[in-house]
């Protein structure tokens, strides 16, 4: 492959009237079949009210689809209020979701809203909805059923008119099987279910995204990038992108931080990623020998169990600390400690 220089030329993105800056991280012309049956899904359902679960992949974007849902609906010009569901305790989760009256509990000095009720006449986005408890699913099923709630502390409903949007990256009929995740729930949010394809199913738009990325993070660093190595190059055209686009947007971020002279080396790329910084051959052989054939799902385990062990390593075996690292929830990281027999 000849060296080239990457066109960082502004891309054209979603451009949806004064709320264009809120999706910058998506593309709005895909060469994608994938990315745009999404994206035409989300035009469809944006003119309904029904309950819409969006799944997918960590990293995807499907917060973005669901500012791009709303943006797209009559409630345009109303609140999009997002609540990530992992971040909370809950008890915390609760409080957030429905508010609290004065005195409902010690250090609740004043009543507050809860984000239902702020997203009255808007819409309501619920991410990671697979880390909710049981207990808050059957709070929530009753407020969508009801469109009322009642904050901590009072016995008064509150009559709250919203749009409901759920997210999750979890397997969620396989967590109701396992009675994590409430049946009755689960079809009451998902009226509607539109996958968010992984990076790797949409490969014919990771060179727009390459540049975009570039484009954004040297204009923000106030850094200009004139030339990128060959094995830089094959990395990330050929490279799997687990994290999908939050992954690709960070080693971008990366890349150019580190650069120096306006060129990007193989030395600004983390050993996670594979390639062998002492190595001149070509870029197969940056990458670990393997002794025997195994299945791609062994391999893939073998991997992770070993990357996992070393990062509980790094917080000396403090879970929720590498969970939150990892972008994962502590009882993910948990269950993945259980299948591999990880030490903490």
């Amino acid at each position: 492959m000849k060296k080239k220089n990457i066109n960082i030329e502004n891309q054209k993105y979603f451009n949806i009237s004064s709320k264009a800056d809120m999706l910058d991280e998506f593309f709005l012309k895909s060469k994608s079949p994938a990315f745009n049956k999404c994206l035409s899904d989300c035009e469809k359902v944006s003119k309904s009210n029904s309950n819409i679960l969006l799944v997918g992949e960590s990293g995807t974007g499907k917060d973005v689809a669901a500012k791009y849902i709303h943006i797209c609906s009559s409630r345009f010009d109303k609140n999009m209020i997002a609540v990530n569901c992992s971040s909370y305790t809950e008890s915390l989760l609760e409080s957030e979701l429905f508010g609290y009256n004065e005195g409902a509990f010690t250090g609740a000095t004043k009543s507050k809203e809860g984000k239902i009720e702020l997203s009255d006449k808007g819409t309501l986005f619920l991410d990671e909805i697979g880390d909710s408890s049981p207990a808050t699913q059957l709070k929530l099923l009753r407020a969508i059923e009801t469109r009322q709630i009642e904050r901590m502390g009072s016995n008064t409903p509150r009559s709250v008119d919203f749009r409901l949007i759920c997210a999750t990256n979890r397997d969620l009929k396989e967590d109701i099987l396992n009675n994590l995740f409430r049946e009755d729930f689960f079809y009451r949010i998902s009226s509607i279910v539109i996958k968010v394809p992984s990076l790797k199913e949409r490969k014919e738009d990771l060179f727009d995204m390459i540049n975009f990325f570039l484009d954004k993070t040297c204009s923000s660093c106030n850094v200009k990038i004139n030339n990128i190595e060959d094995d830089v190059l094959r990395f990330l055209y050929e490279y799997d992108y687990p994290g999908n686009i939050r992954e690709l947007k960070n080693i971008i971020e990366r890349l150019v931080v580190l650069s120096e002279n306006g060129i990007i080396t193989k030395s600004e790329l983390p050993l996670i990623y594979g390639i062998n910084k002492n190595s001149d051959n070509d870029f197969q052989s940056k990458f670990e020998p393997f002794d025997q054939i195994i299945t791609l799902r062994e391999f893939k385990a073998r991997q992770e169990s070993r990357y996992l062990q070393w990062v509980l390593n790094q917080f000396g075996g403090n879970v929720t600390a590498a969970a939150r690292k990892i972008d994962i929830t502590p009882r993910q990281l948990f269950n993945k400690i259980n299948e591999y027999g990880l030490k903490k």
